[in-house]
């Protein structure tokens, strides 16, 4: 973690005034984390600090910190936005020095010491349990160690993994890898879905090894998904890194979301994305098939 001290934030305080003196009259902090930066900044920029702004108005929204982009893009079509820490892919970046901040970034405002197991205790409270209990109090440092674990395909580097491959002459037969167990984590509720996935191209004349289409299915896996997509971005990277005749992946998997909460109803949901001769050329698709089935 990267404890941000006072003086970091009012140098950003002082770049936003700087970009926007003479330009706005009001401001607007975003809740939770922009409303201390909206009254640093408003020291200089002599505008006033509101508590919601109005379509029309002359208005500066700030927000302290933006990973997606989406809070303050839910403002700009009627308003100035801006931010004091901005994050762009992985590593966050300290504006304006652009400074490569590979952390978690705690606020002198956050809660206790901002780090993220606050979140993940306040959860715990949430149920009714007590995070204080014997059994919990090592939990929120357990649940990061398990996600980082289960999250560790955004960190997989997809061309690494299939930039080896063999020349193995005139082949032009399917190759194909069945029922790769995985486990990935629904994005709509955070809950697990487990299943198989099976990967089949035909090579111009490289294939890659068995072991690194097992890492791929891992690679996507370990994220937050859907099914759907999962499914595509498989296929998609055989397509651009092996640049096959065809490829095609279908999936296979039981989703928690659907067995343990809302209909509570068990289901497999099967899932497929084909490409080249496999998506043109029935006969090929229907050998691919028969070929899974059997």
């Amino acid at each position: 973690m990267r404890h941000l001290t006072w003086q970091e934030i009012d140098e950003q305080a002082r770049r936003i005034a700087k970009t926007w003196h003479g330009k706005v009259r009001t401001i607007y902090g975003v809740p939770q984390g922009g409303a201390p930066l909206a009254v640093m900044v408003s020291k200089y920029l002599e505008a006033e600090v509101i508590e919601r702004p109005s379509v029309g108005m002359n208005c500066l929204v700030v927000d302290d910190l933006v990973d997606s982009g989406r809070t303050l893009a839910a403002f700009a079509k009627d308003f100035h936005t801006d931010a004091a820490f901005i994050k762009s892919h992985s590593p966050r970046i300290l504006a304006p020095d652009a400074r490569l901040i590979d952390d978690w970034l705690v606020f002198p405002w956050e809660k206790n010491d901002g780090a993220p197991t606050d979140g993940i205790v306040r959860l715990i409270e949430f149920i009714g349990e007590d995070p204080s209990r014997e059994g919990l109090i090592e939990t929120p440092e357990r649940v990061l160690r398990a996600w980082r674990e289960m999250t560790e395909g955004y960190r997989a580097d997809i061309a690494q993994i299939l930039s080896k491959s063999f020349d193995v002459g005139s082949v032009d037969e399917m190759v194909i890898l069945r029922d790769i167990p995985f486990v990935s984590i629904c994005e709509h509720h955070l809950l697990p879905f487990t299943g198989k996935a099976s990967l089949a191209y035909i090579p111009k004349n490289r294939v890659v090894g068995l072991s690194k289409m097992a890492r791929l299915v891992e690679a996507y896996a370990k994220r937050l998904q859907v099914q759907e997509r999962l499914t595509n971005q498989i296929r998609e990277a055989l397509d651009h890194h092996l640049s096959p005749l065809g490829a095609g992946v279908i999936v296979e998997a039981s989703h928690t979301c659907m067995c343990y909460r809302g209909v509570k109803k068990t289901g497999s949901m099967i899932t497929s994305s084909l490409s080249g001769v496999f998506r043109e050329d029935q006969a090929a698709r229907a050998e691919l098939i028969n070929l899974l089935r059997n």
